[in-house]
């Protein structure tokens, strides 16, 4: 390869790279924003989820595994610095949800394809996320057991996660008929449980909060990550629709 082939190689990755950075800051300013609307005032239920869960796994879907994790996080902080001028920032109050997002943008990223290359060794992206999901299942019942229930969720997670790692399904938007928009769903499944397992462990381990309440509000958490999966499959097909030509 000439010099000249080399220096233009080098400028089309250059600005690939820097497209790819602005799409991440959108979507952490969008995760932002939406951190402020609860999610469960449009079902008619107290809750302090927001929609910004139904974002979290495009970051993954959108950016990859590392910058997944790298706007994931930017967008939970700048969630922390926006929610200081409101009259309850969850942030603060649990503040191991800010590696919600993070988690969501690596784990959903990873599990995009059956293998990744991760410091020029070949990981299994979806079998390392159900092992995350796993640990967290772990520690919540080993603090409460009685709630065994609320874990339920995540236990199809890991299902889902193993299923990827399988079937080996992986974005095409190229696709024809319903499985063009099919696709989307375990994907955005995983990152609506993946952010929403930071606050489990902030609930259990910072706040305390008893076996009683996570079984009552488990009909709550279900209907929620209902929601946040299928309005969140909608935002990403939208995104990724609009973005292609950004990101290739």
């Amino acid at each position: 390869m000439s010099t000249s082939e080399e220096q233009q190689m080098e400028l089309l990755e250059t600005r690939s790279e820097t497209k790819r950075v602005a799409v991440g800051v959108m979507l952490a300013s969008l995760y932002a924003v939406l951190a402020v609307i609860p999610l469960s005032t449009f079902i008619g239920a107290a809750s302090i989820i927001s929609f910004a869960i139904c974002i979290a796994p495009i970051f993954g879907l959108v950016l990859g595994p590392v910058r997944g994790f790298v706007f994931g996080l930017m967008g939970a902080i700048l969630a922390t610095m926006l929610l200081m001028f409101m009259p309850f920032n969850l942030y603060i109050v649990v503040p191991t949800i800010i590696l919600g997002p993070a988690f969501a943008g690596l784990f959903v990223g990873l599990s995009t394809h059956q293998t990744s290359k991760a410091v020029n060794t070949i990981v299994p992206g979806p079998f390392l996320t159900a092992i995350y999901l796993l640990l967290i299942i772990v520690f919540f019942l080993v603090a409460r057991l009685e709630a065994w229930l609320f874990m339920t969720p995540y236990m199809l997670a890991v299902a889902v996660a193993l299923g990827l790692q399988v079937k080996g399904i992986e974005f095409d938007l190229e696709k024809e008929g319903s499985s063009k928009y099919l696709q989307f769903l375990p994907f955005i499944f995983l990152g609506a449980i993946l952010d929403h397992s930071m606050m489990a462990m902030g609930s259990v381990f910072l706040l305390g909060l008893e076996a009683g309440l996570f079984i009552g509000i488990f009909p709550l958490m279900l209907l929620e990550r209902t929601i946040a999966t299928i309005v969140g499959t909608i935002l990403a097909f939208v995104v990724l629709t609009i973005l292609k030509n950004q990101l290739d």
